[in-house]
């Protein structure tokens, strides 16, 4: 798909979005790609229809980890409760090595440096 074409699909998913045809959205959003629709398509599953595992879905397409963390814990506490349990045993969740760019630290380094400096004033 050209990059008019993703443009204009996005858009006619941003009309269904808000005008309440939030499964057109996601159709739409899902076939662009679109991370902000999804997003916000998995936020109204989630917090207004009260269906995490329909927003899950949704979440993992963006790669919101905390999101997908919220509902797993959610779920292990509610299976918990039906266990006769009154609180399930804490998650933990390993998470990769965070990678951030040389430019990116060297600059950090950098606004660290000058502020120590200020500081030391």
């Amino acid at each position: 798909m050209d990059n008019r074409e993703r443009v204009e699909l996005i858009r006619r998913g941003n009309e269904f979005f808000n005008s309440g045809e939030i499964p057109k959205a996601a159709v739409l959003f899902v076939k662009t790609g679109y991370r902000d629709g999804l997003t916000r398509v998995a936020d109204y599953y989630f917090f207004d229809k009260k269906q995490p595992l329909v927003a899950l879905k949704y979440y993992r397409m963006v790669n919101r980890q905390d999101k997908v963390s919220e509902i797993f814990e959610r779920m292990v506490f509610a299976l918990g409760r039906l266990l006769g349990k009154e609180t399930a045993p804490p998650m933990k969740v390993e998470l990769p090595p965070l990678k951030v760019s040389p430019k990116l630290k060297i600059l950090a380094e950098e606004i660290l440096r000058k502020n120590q400096a200020a500081g030391e004033k």
